[in-house]
């Protein structure tokens, strides 16, 4: 690790299990994860940013960019996310990066070489999907990023496959059912989005990755919004 990388405040709350870390280069500084979904994110996330840089001795004036999960996941969450990241960002005049649960599941999952689908809980009993391949050290996207049911992802699967992630593990037994040896479940460590991958992540893609304008910074949500639906649904009647 050299002193000179950047130091990188990375914070994810797209799932119930809430999670604050700092990175620097190809390591963890620090890291709280919190899964417990009767605590709004909104009540810890700020505080634990506080304990993290004051327990490795620096402050907010020491940071020299922020990561975030944008996306998919709950939506309260994403904003929440968001939202806390832009505040800090535009008040210290720092960078923002962007990342997908999704790529930080897979990602923080290591090297296979078996096709990777990340499941993430949706929800209405589906799953945020997306598919990777890794090729050498790349991790390489294979699709969009989808909202499906454990069926319909089923009947894509032709080969054997490694399912990783909080999805993965809520169908297990229907995957394993109806796949048989075509299908692989990576352990449960890795199997949220946690905000110490988050910030490996972006070390890891480098150029592959930009910042965003603050302005422009949104969640991902894959799929529409209740609201959404109930407008969209009130307009074609």
């Amino acid at each position: 690790m050299s002193p000179s990388s950047p130091l990188l405040l990375s914070l994810d709350s797209s799932t119930p299990c809430g999670s604050v870390a700092l990175t620097r280069g190809t390591s963890v500084l620090a890291e709280i994860c919190l899964n417990e979904d009767k605590t709004s994110h909104s009540d810890y996330l700020l505080r634990y940013i506080d304990l993290l840089l004051s327990e490795i001795g620096s402050t907010c004036r020491d940071l020299d960019a922020m990561a975030v999960v944008a996306g998919p996941g709950s939506f309260t969450g994403l904003r929440v996310g968001i939202a806390t990241v832009q505040g800090l960002a535009l008040a210290l005049g720092l960078s923002v990066y962007p990342v997908s649960s999704l790529q930080a599941v897979a990602f923080s999952n290591g090297q296979s070489p078996l096709p990777v689908y990340a499941l993430i809980d949706a929800r209405k009993k589906q799953v945020y999907a997306a598919r990777y391949l890794w090729q050498g050290d790349r991790l390489i996207s294979t699709g969009a990023e989808r909202v499906i049911s454990a069926q319909t992802l089923i009947d894509e699967v032709e080969e054997k496959t490694l399912f990783v992630g909080n999805g993965a593990t809520l169908y297990a037994d229907q995957f394993q059912q109806a796949l048989g040896d075509n299908v692989m479940f990576a352990g449960p460590l890795n199997s949220m989005p946690r905000a110490g991958a988050v910030g490996l992540l972006v070390d890891y893609l480098g150029d592959g990755i930009e910042p965003v304008d603050l302005f422009q910074l949104k969640p991902v949500y894959v799929r529409p919004s209740d609201a959404e639906i109930q407008a969209s649904s009130s307009s074609s009647s």
